[in-house]
């Protein structure tokens, strides 16, 4: 028997045996709901899911996919729902949505220097909840971390908050949990011996690395195990803006290769513009208020304060592209050494501005998910690839190329691309387009766009030319990152994982997936897989 040819008495029936789990109240079968839950970011599922389930405890999540199992009915995961690659959207009939939300329990092992946290628990959570012990993950999460869990980022990768130094998100794990489409929970790492804990990843063969990045193909995340470090006491950071393209990246490579900053990121003009209205929508008391907490002692604090009220916030209105850099330290001594190291290469490229932008983000590094819709109230869709720095500057020229060639289509239809730029670790680069068009909201837009905000956002008309257009180029930037060798995160069902690896790397995966999966019910389509 296929999914598709659960009959409607069945699932009826799987509904019913959900909220014999969960309890009725955890599950969701409003048509708006489910609507809802069947739409990313970018777009809205051909497929809709026919229930979504919200379990409360890594035993409810085994049961829902044990009763998915038994009605043949695939399961789609759902974190922060910040997807905008069809990663949690269904492609067959009789889908069920898992919804992590409930799934929120936080274990501190300060003596052995770990944390396990359940799946749906967010950055922000994380963060808050290991600074009251003065600890943090060295990965500590993306700029979307008020929405964005664990689980999402560890199914799709994710860089931002200490990137810089500690690469992308999974290279701070020890072990998952990971419930198996059979029901299994099957521990990785240390955690996988007798008697173990999850203080170690590696064991063996890493198992662990088997399932992040799977976009939930191989199975559900139910707990995510990461390792401690005390937080930095001491902060720095400096802004650079550049006359050009070319002289932001060749900068940003060369600063990646000291292996000093935390985090980082390049603006081009537009991306900056942005950057620069979501601090002056920010209530100036609010930010000051952020900014002075987060220094390393009231005196700092006011200085901090004062230096971002005299920069004002128009320093950048007249560069064409920005980078802006954080570094961290023990010591106020270390945190200057390195970020003198920054200036050094920064000044041979560029002119150094005030550093408002990085001190405001590391007061506030998590922010409200704005960016789903455009300062003009457009839609919203990046993509992303992570090139080596041998291929970065032929990306950006082929890139800038394309541009050209699709100008008159895209000013005619209100189609824009901005880029946002970033290194992680010293040998990785994200190049990230993002397309802004003016379009039609979806019931995502609506309900996920912060409600006091959302009836001064400009409303547009229907233009399903500008989303042809837009999935258009966005196909013609995928075949650059294929030529230019470039790798992505958050694949989900967009990117061309699949059909661009070599044979037996293809062969294999579709082995694993054979191996814990036969059925194909977790997340189908995902990674290309059927």
């Amino acid at each position: 028997m296929n999914s598709s040819s659960v009959n409607k008495i069945d699932a009826a029936k799987m509904v019913d045996q959900l909220a014999a789990i969960t309890g009725a109240e955890h599950i969701l079968t409003d048509a708006e709901d489910l609507q809802f839950y069947s739409t990313d970011v970018y777009r809205q599922a051909d497929e809709i899911a026919s229930v979504v389930v919200r379990p409360g405890s890594v035993e409810e999540l085994q049961a829902i996919v044990r009763c998915g199992a038994a009605f043949n009915a695939p399961l789609v995961t759902r974190g922060g729902g910040a997807s905008y690659t069809d990663g949690y959207l269904p492609i067959r009939q009789n889908t069920i949505c898992v919804d992590t939300c409930r799934l929120t329990r936080i274990e501190i092992n300060e003596h052995d220097m770990y944390v396990t946290a359940e799946a749906g628990v967010t950055w922000a959570a994380l963060n808050d909840a290991l600074k009251e012990k003065n600890l943090r993950t060295p990965f500590w999460g993306p700029f979307s971390g008020l929405a964005a869990t664990v689980g999402g980022s560890m199914s799709s990768y994710a860089v931002n908050y200490g990137s810089g130094l500690y690469g992308v998100s999974a290279e701070s794990l020890t072990s998952l949990d990971i419930v198996l489409a059979s029901g299994e929970l099957l521990s990785t790492g240390s955690a996988g011996g007798k008697g173990g804990s999850a203080f170690f990843r590696y064991y063996g063969p890493d198992l662990t690395g088997v399932f992040v990045g799977d976009a939930g193909a191989f199975g559900i995340k139910a707990r995510v195990s990461m390792r401690l470090m005390r937080r930095p006491p001491a902060f720095q950071a400096c802004s650079f803006g550049f006359p050009n393209a070319e002289q932001a990246l060749t900068a940003m490579m060369e600063i990646a290769k000291l292996g000093v900053v935390s985090q980082n990121f390049g603006l081009d003009p537009r991306q900056q513009k942005t950057a620069l209205t979501r601090m002056e929508s920010a209530n100036p008391f609010d930010a000051a208020k952020s900014v002075f907490l987060s220094a390393r002692n009231p005196l700092d604090g006011a200085l901090q304060v004062a230096r971002m009220g005299l920069a004002g916030r128009n320093f950048l209105k007249k560069a064409n592209y920005s980078a802006h850099f954080s570094v961290e330290g023990l010591s106020d001594n270390e945190a200057r050494a390195k970020i003198a190291e920054v200036r050094a290469i920064g000044r041979q490229y560029g002119a150094e501005v005030a550093n408002s932008i990085p001190t405001y983000f590391n007061a506030e590094p998590f922010m409200d998910l704005l960016p789903i819709l455009g300062p003009n109230g457009e839609r919203w869709k990046p993509t992303h690839g992570i090139i080596p720095f041998s291929n970065l500057l032929k990306h950006h020229n082929d890139f800038e190329a394309l541009l050209d060639e699709y100008k008159d289509r895209m000013d005619a239809l209100g189609v824009q691309l901005t880029r946002m730029l970033m290194f992680f670790s010293t040998n990785g680069f994200i190049y990230e387009p993002t397309f802004l068009w003016e379009d039609s909201r979806t019931i995502y837009h609506e309900k996920v766009y912060p409600a006091d905000l959302l009836p001064m956002v400009p409303v547009h008309a229907d233009n399903p030319q500008g989303r042809a257009l837009v999935s258009e180029i966005k196909k013609r930037i995928g075949e650059l990152c294929v030529q230019n060798g470039a790798c992505h995160m958050q694949i989900g069902k967009d990117y061309p994982y699949l059909q661009t690896r070599k044979p037996e790397v293809a062969g294999l995966v579709r082995k694993i997936k054979a191996g814990l999966d036969p059925s194909g019910l977790m997340n189908p389509g995902a990674l290309g897989l059927d």
